[in-house]
Order: structure tokens, then sequence, then C-alpha cells
């Protein structure tokens, strides 16, 4: 009661009242929606999942370890942990378990510092976190690596934007807008062999929010008659589960780490309305990301070497990203800063606009939306813009070389090269990939040889291949290094990771000779 010993109902219109109840339906429905989704029971799991993985390196005790953000309550015990991938598994130590905040510490839950065994193989693992209460799985959600002070590159995309599965465009576009579920199935055997430390995506995976003005692709999503549409909200809903769940379907092939963070078209900016309607879209699909993809705004270190991924939609996470970032920005041990985010200075994408994070000083800035590849700044520090990757799967190539001092990006040193670092991945139809093998899959080769062919004007040096032999000890191979080798589960094939270093507009044969090769017992 108020002062007066009215209630504060008394002070809504009916039309607030009516407005207020339909919105709250309208989480609700989301919330359920997103329920749906295969990976809701893991839910639990709040990061690392396959859009916020961790990356943790081999060449020491703290550098293999990472924490886990767990929902459960304060009673939760007994935590345990693994790392699996399609042949194996790997127990991991518990190195500690805290109740405290998760989720940028907005919300109570059991931060779980988990360190993965020293003879984990350097590749992208599913992660299984259990308790007394709860038990998730997230699917590529740790990436192992050999050693995090040594040269590496990253792959820049973004703005994949996908709408439906099956291309009409030569260049893997459906009806030259929007991308496919198809172009992303191209993409993988380039990106898997490349093999970047990660892939840095820019906003847009998918195309879903041109269904509030009524107009963007509706027709392709099979609603008839043609022209303006305006979508109900139980039919946004389901274009936005769509969307999402091909989305994750088209990436499960991927064997690198993808570090994500939401565009325009993924999460509505503030104050974006459903056509025909008062419904504000914002909450509604910031709920569903976060429910479906992760923590929209977040940092990540390897080792000196720190990544800011930032949600431009949210002032809040905007107030995060600035301190969180000046935190790093005053930490004399990290050595360079880069910035990933969704943004263009001239676009106002609703009544408030969208707000992106541009500090005075940065080492390196990657955004998207623009759909073009352009240098937007060099002074104080680069920013590139790159994209569509809905175009022929269009990316951007970054080389970060070690200093004795730091580090040093091949593409800040000067200008980047736009014949050199940015290329598609596939030509027309997905009937040639720029980077490819002679066998079916370049991570369970069953024969004893691999050629890669590599028509891009880059030297991939981290490359990598993985061969699934019979069960066996295998020492040698040619024009490769053996980075690991394990027994599957059911004890009947041995896998070798094998690094190769993928000369530029060439190609390599990668084989494991037979007088290398041993039986065992």
């Amino acid at each position: 009661m108020n002062p007066n010993g009215r209630s504060r109902n008394a002070f809504l219109s009916t039309s607030s009242v009516l407005k207020l109840a339909l919105t709250v339906g309208l989480l609700a429905a989301a919330i359920i929606w997103s329920m749906k989704s295969p990976m809701a029971a893991d839910s639990a799991l709040w990061r690392p999942r396959f859009a916020t993985p961790a990356i943790v390196s081999l060449d020491s005790a703290s550098n293999r370890e990472f924490t886990a953000e767990i929902r459960a309550s304060s009673s939760a015990s007994r935590w345990s942990a693994r790392i699996v991938n399609d042949l194996r598994t790997w127990p991991c130590e518990i190195v500690s378990a805290t109740y405290s905040t998760i989720n940028r510490d907005t919300e109570p839950g059991w931060k779980i510092k988990i360190r993965i065994p020293t003879n984990s193989s350097p590749e992208l693992f599913a992660l299984t976190v259990a308790s007394s209460e709860t038990t998730s799985t997230q699917n590529q959600a740790v990436s192992v690596i050999p050693v995090f002070e040594t040269n590496f590159y990253l792959l820049h995309i973004s703005d994949e934007q996908i709408v439906n599965q099956f291309h009409t465009d030569p260049s893997g576009q459906y009806y030259k807008m929007v991308g496919t579920w198809e172009e992303m199935k191209w993409m993988q055997e380039p990106v898997n062999l490349i093999n970047p430390r990660f892939v840095l995506i820019t906003g847009d995976q998918i195309d879903f929010n041109g269904a509030l003005d009524g107009w963007n692709n509706w027709a392709n999503w099979g609603f008839a008659p043609k022209g303006k549409k305006k979508f109900t909200p139980e039919e946004t809903l389901r274009l936005e589960r769509r969307l999402t769940d091909m989305y994750k379907d088209c990436h499960t092939g991927y064997h690198v780490a993808y570090m994500e963070t939401p565009g325009n078209h993924d999460v509505t900016p503030p104050g974006k309305l459903l056509s025909g309607s008062t419904n504000d879209w914002f909450p509604i699909s910031s709920r569903f990301y976060e429910t479906n993809f992760g923590q929209r705004t977040y940092s990540f270190r390897m080792g000196d070497f720190y990544v800011l991924m930032h949600d431009w939609s949210d002032p809040v996470l905007k107030a995060w990203a600035a301190k969180d970032y000046e935190v790093a920005l005053n930490d004399p041990s990290i050595k360079y800063r880069i910035i990933g985010q969704h943004w263009c200075k001239k676009w106002n994408g609703g009544p408030t606009g969208n707000d992106p994070f541009t500090p005075p000083t940065c080492d390196l800035m990657l955004v998207g939306h623009g759909h073009q590849e352009v240098t937007i700044q060099t002074s104080p520090y680069y920013i590139y813009e790159d994209g569509p990757g809905f175009k022929y799967g269009s990316t951007g190539f970054f080389n970060f070389e070690r200093t004795s001092d730091g580090w040093s990006c091949d593409q800040t040193v000067a200008p980047r090269s736009y014949d050199k670092d940015v290329w598609g991945l596939f030509t027309d139809n997905g009937v040639i990939k720029k980077v490819r093998t002679d066998q079916p899959d370049s991570r369970n080769i069953s024969a004893t040889s691999v050629t890669i062919t590599n028509d891009l004007p880059e030297n991939f040096y981290d490359g990598r291949v993985r061969f699934v032999l019979k069960k066996g000890v295998y020492r040698n191979v040619e024009n490769g290094e053996i980075l690991s080798e394990y027994d599957s589960s059911d004890d009947t094939k041995t896998a070798v990771l094998v690094r190769v270093n993928i000369p530029a507009s060439s190609s390599i044969t990668v084989s494991i000779p037979e007088n290398g090769t041993e039986a065992k017992l």
C-alpha cells in the first residue's frame, strides 16, 4: 500500500495493465520455447558453452585450468568433470568449488575451477560437469592447445545470418540476401584444416529480427501471401527457435573454438517493436539468446593475451565491458588486448540506438554489421570490419607473433593486404573448398596418407589432421608433427593428431610410414 492507502495498481491504466500482462506472457512464452531446445537440460552449465568456450593450454598446471559457472543451489556437492570427444573421455580434476556469483556476478551460482589432465589431446571437447544436483553437458565447450605463448592466428567471420537450409545462389546465399545451413557445412573442412586458435564471430549468427518488421525474407519462411506481413508473437518465437536450432546444427562439425557475440539480427535493439504491436522485443530476444547461446558480453585470457567480446545492444553490458576492460588495461601482466563486437558508427537500430564500446586505446578491434571488408580506422588503433560470412564464407585472417615483450599482429604492423588476408572459403555452389583434403573427413582419416590442397595465398603453419587407425603405436609422421596419440574408449583404434605446416597456394602430403608402426597389445 502507498501512504494514501491505495494500491499501486490503482495508478495503472487498463491499457498499461494489459500491456504489462502481454509482456509478461511473452517473456514466459520465450522461456518455454527456449526450454524446448535440445540443450535446455544442460543449461545449468552457464559457461563455458559452444559460443563462449574455454581455451586452456598444456604448458603448465595453471594454464590447464578454467572456471565453469554452474546454476545450482548452495547445497550442491560431489562435483566432478570430464572432457569428451568422439573417441574418448578424459576425467578432470576439481581444483576448487565455490558457491558465489556467476553471469558477470549478477546471480548466485557455483564457480568450479577445473584442471584438465596432462595427457589431454590438443583438440576441441564437450564438457560435462556433475554434482549431487545436476549433470550438464555443453558441446564444443573446451579447446585445448599445446602452448599459449607461441605464434598463432585467428579467423574473423561476421554476419552468417542463417535463414534457410539450402542455397539458391552460387555464393551460398538464399536469394542473394542471407545465409544458409548448407554453406556453413561447406566452411567446415577449410576451417578445421586451417585450425585457427579460435574463430571470432562478431554478430548476426541468424537472420531473425527482420520478422519484427514483417518484410525481411518472411516469404522464405513459408508464409503467404507475398507482401508485408505482421507476425504474431507466436510466429516470431517459432522463427527464432527454428533459426537458432538450424544454426547450432550446422556448426556441430567444427573442431575449433568459436567465440561469439550477438548482433542486431540476434538480439533486438532496445525499443524495437514487433510490427503492428507495442511489444518491445529486446527483453525477449536477449533472454532467448542467453538461454541458447550464452553470455552476450564476456572476456577471456590466453596467458597474457586478453579478448573482450561485447554485445552492443545493452548499456548495462557496456558498463560492465568498460569496467572489465579498465582492469585489463591496468594489468601489467596483459600484453595484448583485442575487442570483438557488432558495430557501425552511423547505424541507429532502435529508438535508443545501439551502443558500441570504443575505448581510447586498444591493440585491435574487429567488428561486423556492414557486410563488407573495410579498414574503419588505423589510429589510435586498427578497426577492421569483415563480412558477410553468408557470401562465399567471407573470412578475415589475423596473425599474431610472439615477441620478446609481448605480441605483434601482422595486420597492424601495416594495413592488411586485402588480396592476401581476406578471402572466401569455397567456390560457386560449394563445389571446391579453398582448403581441402583427398579424404572424406580430415579428423577421421582411416588411410595412412592424406594430401592437403590450399588454394589460399596464406601459409597455415598450425594446420591439423587426425588419423584414426587400427590400434597400434605410431612413432613417425612424414611432413607433420605428432601432437598426441591415444586409444579409443572401445580399445580398437588409435588416434594420431598431427600438426601440419600447410603452404600457401600449394599442396602437401602427410603420411604415417609402415616402418614406424608397431602393434599394440
